[in-house]
């Protein structure tokens, strides 16, 4: 007690110091508490305030994004193999039903929240951006391709001229040549080609025929292509259904004399020698029209392999904008709100019922 009073003086002055060390104690202890609670509470302010962070959409990016076009590589090729056409439909398959199984499943954020609405966006997408649309460029494409060969000499579409094609050879391999052979086993193309007039006409009035079926519709596509595309005539339609007897007559004659045909390999020409060899004469007529019919569909197959450099050509320039207009237009201003819509109101409905019930 001497020592406490010989320091403060006495005991009161001791008593008073304590008091006043301790509530000094108090006041910074609660300072260092509100600062921490202070604290922490900016930190959760700022974990509130700092965007989330979409997930990789994976399905919407090179090269899975590639599957969804995977159909319209397969119609720009049609032209040149069916097969591969129809094929090509699986990848695209696959691709749009796991890309809306996966929206259906978790939202943009990676959240476990199946979502049915989400998944209807998904799919309209879909069917827009990967079916629908880019078909329609690819289509659109060809048709360019097609038309744009009516402003050559020959002045037909390369449609019209694979149909000429197709007509010579099956009048060939149905034996409509036979009736005008002269003495020498030689086809009289002059009588040959007047004997084909009523198969051409038929190629004009199928034209026709589909306008009559379908006129509103041909209208207005007629109305819409008239500026743009040059309509065939029959004249010209006449004249390379010459052209076309002209070379296959003349080419059979050129193999049954033993003569390569100016537009046949070396190599195809040999093997057709060597298979024809001593064979009779019926036989190696009929061998002389394969290989001809050979060299046709060969001429035929470049045509289309211009439509096909015509879809894809089309294809490569509007994909792009075509994902950007069905995402940002049609789903994002107008399908998608109206889902949204539809949503809601169903939500809104059941939690009423609940509440009632409650």
């Amino acid at each position: 007690m001497a020592d406490i009073v010989s320091k403060f003086g006495n005991n009161n002055q001791y008593l008073l110091r304590h008091k006043q060390l301790t509530q000094k104690n108090l006041r910074d202890e609660t300072c260092e508490q509100s600062g921490q609670s202070s604290g922490v509470q900016e930190a959760q302010e700022v974990k509130k305030q700092e965007p989330k962070q979409r997930r990789k959409d994976i399905y919407a990016q090179m090269p899975i994004r590639a599957l969804g076009y995977s159909n319209e590589l397969g119609e720009a090729i049609r032209p040149l193999s069916p097969l591969l056409a129809n094929l090509s439909w699986l990848p695209a398959i696959a691709y749009i039903s796991a890309d809306v199984s996966d929206k259906y499943r978790q939202d943009e954020y990676g959240n476990q929240e199946p979502s049915s609405k989400r998944a209807s966006k998904q799919l309209l997408t879909q069917l827009l951006a990967s079916v629908l649309m880019p078909t329609a460029a690819v289509k659109l494409g060809q048709g360019v391709a097609n038309n744009t060969a009516a402003f050559s000499k020959k002045g037909l579409t390369l449609r019209h001229r694979e149909k000429i094609s197709d007509m010579v050879l099956n009048s060939m391999n149905a034996g409509d040549h036979k009736a005008f052979l002269d003495a020498g086993g030689k086809i009289n193309k002059a009588l040959y080609k007047e004997s084909l007039g009523g198969k051409v006409d038929e190629i004009v009035k199928h034209r026709k025929t589909h306008t009559k079926l379908l006129e509103p519709f041909y209208a207005a596509v007629d109305f819409i292509q008239k500026p743009f595309i040059k309509a065939p005539k029959i004249e010209k339609i006449k004249d390379y259904a010459g052209t076309v007897v002209d070379r296959l007559v003349d080419s059979r004659q050129q193999l049954l004399d033993g003569v390569k045909p100016e537009k046949m390999s070396k190599k195809a020409f040999k093997k057709f020698l060597n298979v024809s060899r001593g064979v009779p004469l019926e036989e190696k007529q009929s061998m002389a029209f394969d290989a001809i019919r050979k060299m046709e569909k060969s001429r035929m197959f470049n045509n289309r392999t211009l439509k096909s450099i015509g879809g894809l050509a089309a294809l490569s320039l509007l994909a792009k904008p075509i994902d950007n207009f069905v995402e940002h237009v049609v789903i994002g201003k107008c399908v998608g709100p109206a889902i949204d819509k539809v949503g809601g109101s169903s939500k809104n409905t059941r939690e009423t019922k609940d509440t009632k019930r409650a």
